[in-house]
C-alpha cells in the first residue's frame, strides 16, 4: 500500500471517529466539543488535499521521465525525424470530401444523376415522347502539395442520345490537371495564375461553360449549342480576381466529336492524283485558339453586373464534318431547345469542309479543305439585382472558304454550296424571379478554374430538410439562331434544288444554285420554365418551348433533302437531378 494510500485509509478512519463522537457529543449537548473537532477535521482535509497534490505533481514527472527514457531507446529524439502527419477533415455534407489540416491536400468524389423526359405537340424527324436518363456522371477533383489541381469526370449516359457522336471515347469530361504555383503571382488578385491540361472547356460563352447542375432551363439556348466551342483537349493559362477572369488556351481534338481524329487515309493535298506517285498518309486534326475575358464592375451579396467577351479561331486541316461535325456541319446537334431524349434535331448546314472527294477521278479519296479556317466572337451580359436576374449573349462565326476547291469539290460530284465566306450568328436573353427570395449575385463565383466566371449553385434561405419549401424560380428566355448564309435560302433554295434534282436535271443550274448560298436553317423560340431546389444537391425543373419559326432541313445535308416550313410545334419537358 502506497503512502498516500495509508493516508487517505487512516484519514477515513478519523473522519468517521470524529462524526461519531461528535454525534455523541450533540446528543450531551456539548456545542463547544462539536466546534473543535470539526476544526480539528477540516485542517485534517486541508493537509490530505496539499499530499494529493503533491503526489500528482511527482507522478507526472516520473511520467515524463519514462517517456524520455523510451523515446531516446527508439531513436524519437532525432531531430531528422519528419514531423507527424497533420490532422485530416473529413466531410459527408455534399459527396465525400477529405482536407488535410493545412489544406494543402484534399479530395472530392461527387457526381450526378439527370432523369429527362418530355413531348411535343410536333416531333419534325424526331419522337413524340420519351424519358431517359441524360447524365450518369462520376467525378473526382481536389489538390495536391497546395499548388496542383485535377479534375477526372467521366458520363456513364455515353453520347448515344446524339446522332453522330463517338460512342467509345464519349463518356470523357473534365479530364485535366493544373499547377497554381505562387511564383506565378498576379498584380490584380490575391491568388497566382493557373495553367490547365488535359480536356477542358474552351474558354467560350458564359451558358457554354455553366453547369447543369445550375442553369435556369433544361437545355442550353439553342444559339449557344450551335455555336459555343464545348470541352476539347489542349492547354490554357488563366487568371481571376474577385470582379475579372481571363483565359486563354491552344486546344485541338474533343472526346465528343463524332470521332477522334481524322481518317487515317484522309490525305493532306486536294488536286494531286495518284497516278503522280503521291501516296496518303494520314490527315491532321483542327487547332483552335480560344480566349475569353469577363468583368463585373458591380458585385455584392445583392447586386451583380457582369459583361464578357470570347473569341475563337479555327484551323480546319484535314477535319471535316466526319470527326469535326459540330464546326464543319454547324447546327447539327441542336435539339431545337426540346429534350435530347425526344430526338427533335432540324437544323443543320451540309459539310462545309466538302468532306472527303475524289479529285479528277481518282480513286483515292482526300479532304476537300473547302474552308480555310473559322473565326468566332460571342459578347455576354448579366447582372442580378435582389431576386431578380438576367443573362444574354450574341454568337457569331464567319467562315473562310477556298472558292478553287469548293469547285474542284462539286466537279468531283460532291454537293457543296456557298462561295469565299459564310456568316452565321445567333443569341438569347432570359430573366429569372426567385419566389422565395433567394439572390443570384450571391452565387456568382470568379475562382471555378474550368468554368472561369459563373454561377453556381443558389444559397437556399429555407431548405426543405429545415422544415422550410426550398428555393423556387420562374424565368422565361427568347433565343433564335440563323444558319442560313446567301442570296438564296428557305424556301427558294429549296424548291430550286427540288427543281433541278427531281425534274430537270442540270450539272450547271446545280453549281449555280449550290453557289447561291449554305441553307442550315432558322429558328426562333421562347421558353418558360419553373425551378425547384428543395435543398442542397436537388435541382427539379419544368419547361413550355413554344416555337415561333422553324425553316429547317431537316438536317438531311443533301439537294434531295425535304424543307421544313410553317410548323409551330410545342414542347413540354421536365428534369429531376440529384448531384453531390
Amino acid at each position: 500500500m502506497t503512502r498516500l494510500t495509508k493516508r487517505w485509509v487512516f484519514g477515513g478512519v478519523a473522519l468517521g471517529a470524529l462524526l461519531s463522537a461528535s454525534s455523541v457529543a450533540f446528543a450531551a449537548g456539548d456545542a463547544g466539543a462539536i466546534d473543535a473537532r470539526l476544526r480539528a477535521l477540516e485542517a485534517e482535509i486541508a493537509k490530505l488535499r496539499k499530499e494529493a497534490r503533491e503526489a500528482k505533481v511527482q507522478a507526472a514527472a516520473a511520467s515524463n521521465k519514462a517517456t524520455n527514457v523510451a523515446n531516446a531507446a527508439h531513436g524519437k529524439a532525432d531531430p531528422a525525424a519528419p514531423p507527424p502527419p497533420p490532422p485530416v477533415f473529413v466531410s459527408f455534407k455534399n459527396g465525400l470530401f477529405v482536407e488535410t489540416g493545412d489544406r494543402a491536400y484534399s479530395f472530392k468524389i461527387g457526381g450526378r444523376m439527370v432523369f429527362d423526359g418530355g413531348g411535343t405537340s410536333q416531333p419534325l424527324g424526331g419522337l413524340s415522347s420519351n424519358a431517359g436518363l441524360r447524365q450518369g456522371r462520376l467525378e473526382v477533383e481536389g489538390k495536391a502539395a497546395n499548388i496542383w489541381f485535377y479534375k477526372l469526370q467521366y458520363d456513364f449516359a455515353g453520347n448515344g442520345s446524339v446522332a453522330g457522336n463517338n460512342q467509345v471515347l464519349g463518356g470523357v469530361r473534365d479530364f485535366f490537371f493544373g499547377i497554381q504555383h505562387p511564383a506565378m503571382a498576379l498584380p490584380f488578385s490575391s491568388d497566382p495564375a493557373y495553367i490547365m491540361i488535359g480536356s477542358q472547356f474552351e474558354p467560350y460563352s458564359i451558358e457554354g461553360q455553366s453547369s447543369t447542375k445550375f442553369r435556369p432551363f433544361i437545355e442550353r439556348a439553342m444559339s449557344t449549342e450551335a455555336l459555343f466551342a464545348n470541352r476539347h483537349v489542349g492547354i490554357s493559362i488563366g487568371g481571376y480576381g474577385d470582379q475579372w477572369t481571363g483565359r486563354i488556351g491552344l486546344f485541338s481534338t474533343s472526346y465528343e466529336d463524332a470521332a477522334f481524329s481524322p481518317a487515317v487515309n484522309a490525305p493532306a493535298m486536294v488536286g494531286i492524283p495518284k497516278a503522280a506517285g503521291w501516296v496518303s498518309t494520314g490527315g491532321a486534326q483542327y487547332v483552335d485558339l480560344a480566349g475569353r475575358f469577363t468583368y463585373a464592375p458591380i458585385r455584392d451579396e445583392h447586386k451583380l453586373l457582369h459583361f464578357g467577351v470570347s473569341g475563337r479561331y479555327h484551323s480546319e486541316n484535314d477535319a471535316t464534318g466526319a470527326n469535326d461535325d459540330r464546326m464543319m456541319m454547324l447546327g447539327n446537334r441542336v435539339p431545337l431547345e426540346s429534350p435530347t431524349v425526344l430526338s427533335q434535331k432540324l437544323l443543320g448546314t451540309p459539310d462545309l469542309s466538302c468532306g472527303a472527294v475524289a479529285p479528277f477521278g481518282s480513286p483515292t479519296a482526300v479532304s476537300g479543305k473547302c474552308t480555310r479556317f473559322m473565326t468566332s466572337y460571342a459578347f455576354e451580359l448579366a447582372g442580378a439585382y435582389g431576386p431578380f436576374d438576367f443573362q444574354a449573349e450574341y454568337f457569331a462565326n464567319d467562315y473562310s472558304r477556298n472558292m478553287g476547291n469548293i469547285l474542284q469539290a462539286r466537279a468531283a460530284g460532291v454537293y457543296a454550296p456557298g462561295g469565299s465566306s459564310q456568316h452565321f450568328g445567333g443569341g438569347y436573353v432570359y430573366a429569372q424571379y426567385w419566389l422565395t427570395g433567394e439572390e443570384r449575385a450571391q452565387a456568382y463565383e470568379t475562382k471555378d478554374k474550368g468554368a472561369g466566371a459563373n454561377f453556381m449553385e443558389p444559397k437556399i434561405k429555407n431548405p426543405l430538410n429545415a422544415g422550410g419549401f426550398g428555393a423556387w424560380s420562374v424565368g422565361a428566355r427568347y433565343d433564335t439562331l440563323n444558319l442560313n448564309s446567301g442570296p438564296y435560302s428557305g424556301s427558294g433554295l429549296a424548291n430550286m434544288l427540288a427543281y433541278t434534282t427531281y425534274i430537270a436535271p442540270n450539272a450547271a443550274m446545280n453549281y449555280a444554285i449550290a453557289n447561291s448560298g449554305v441553307y442550315g436553317g432558322r429558328a426562333e423560340t421562347v421558353t418558360t420554365g419553373i425551378n425547384w431546389y428543395p435543398d442542397r444537391g436537388y435541382h427539379l425543373q419544368l419547361n413550355w418551348i413554344h416555337a415561333l419559326h422553324v425553316s429547317a432541313p431537316l438536317n438531311t445535308y443533301s439537294k434531295a433533302g425535304f424543307y421544313e416550313n410553317g410548323s409551330h410545334p410545342d414542347v413540354i419537358s421536365a428534369r429531376a437531378m440529384v448531384y453531390w
